[in-house]
């Protein structure tokens, strides 16, 4: 795997390497990729008979965390899933994994520079009629309509795209139960970003509103502690109240962004996300951060495709 970027089907960079800040650290694979391997204790939480194809998108997306792990001085290990699928990482470290047939990608950051961090990735094809206003408030789809139309961006599976990553994020802080028309999603088109308000979220037990979350301790050991929550519906299946997340992003360079003053924490006392998008290779791909209280000396910013058999 190399270090210095990613790499999309063409040879050109992988729709990873523009997404990520500058203290965080990430892999992605796209197409069939290096052969992957598991941990014994990764491979024991499978579902017995797991089919071939799904054991290897698992693996290959558990070895660009590896990656990441190694891209940010953490030392990686086995990488065991909570009780809702979400990868738990070592302590003081925050992470996200996003894996479907043709592109796996895990990002991770130390706790110091962000509280919650969410990918996911999503074909880029429109969604089935009548599934976005199962999925959108009002308000968002009137935003959709106005948006100025692209190649190879559907607006609508975008939309599902950002409520995943939020899931993601927020999930491991909220532990409450989250849906669809929990995030309020606004783009930002001039500049591929996009923020989030949380919207109907019930407070979170033992945090107040305006309350952040305390600072967690650098990566130093293989600890597990619970993070992100893999994306778990189809855009072009979804179910009224399925998962999706809020989020509280704002624009880049705002209050509330990673590196500027503290953020002002939304409902049920979760932090501001603020993100990017992308659109390559028949893809969608969402990144989601939030701000954290205290920050951590940045370390160089890694992306990488895995390009070797064992990471």
């Amino acid at each position: 795997m190399n270090t210095g970027g990613s790499t999309g089907r063409a040879g050109g960079p992988g729709p990873l390497a523009g997404l990520l800040p500058p203290w965080a650290a990430g892999a992605e694979v796209l197409g069939p990729g290096p052969l992957p391997w598991l941990y014994a204790e990764e491979d024991e939480q499978l579902a017995e008979g797991v089919v071939d194809a799904r054991w290897t998108e698992f693996a290959t997306a558990r070895m660009c965390a590896r990656r990441a792990l190694l891209g940010l001085g953490a030392v990686p290990g086995p990488l065991l899933r909570g009780s809702r699928g979400e990868p738990l990482w070592p302590t003081g470290v925050v992470g996200s994994i996003t894996h479907r047939a043709g592109y796996r990608a895990a990002v991770v950051g130390p706790a110091g520079a962000t509280v919650a961090l969410g990918i996911d990735a999503e074909p880029a094809v429109a969604l089935r009629p009548g599934v976005l206003r199962r999925i959108a408030l009002p308000e968002e789809r009137a935003r959709l309509a106005a948006l100025p139309s692209a190649p190879g961006l559907p607006w609508d599976t975008l939309l599902f795209c950002v409520k995943e990553a939020a899931y993601k994020a927020w999930y491991p802080l909220a532990r409450v139960p989250l849906g669809f028309h929990s995030a309020e999603v606004r783009f930002h088109p001039e500049r591929s970003a996009v923020t989030v308000r949380p919207v109907g979220v019930r407070e979170v037990a033992g945090r107040a509103n305006g309350r952040p979350y305390p600072r967690a301790r650098p990566p130093q050991s293989s600890e597990p502690t619970r993070s992100s929550q893999p994306a778990t519906a189809d855009p072009r299946a979804a179910a009224p109240g399925g998962p999706a997340a809020p989020g509280s992003l704002r624009a880049p360079g705002s209050p509330g962004a990673p590196g500027s003053p503290a953020a002002s924490w939304g409902a049920a006392g979760l932090p501001p996300l603020e993100g990017g998008y992308a659109a390559a290779d028949g893809l969608l791909v969402v990144l989601l951060t939030a701000a954290a209280p205290h920050r951590l000396p940045p370390p160089p910013r890694t992306a990488a495709r895995c390009a070797s058999s064992r990471s």
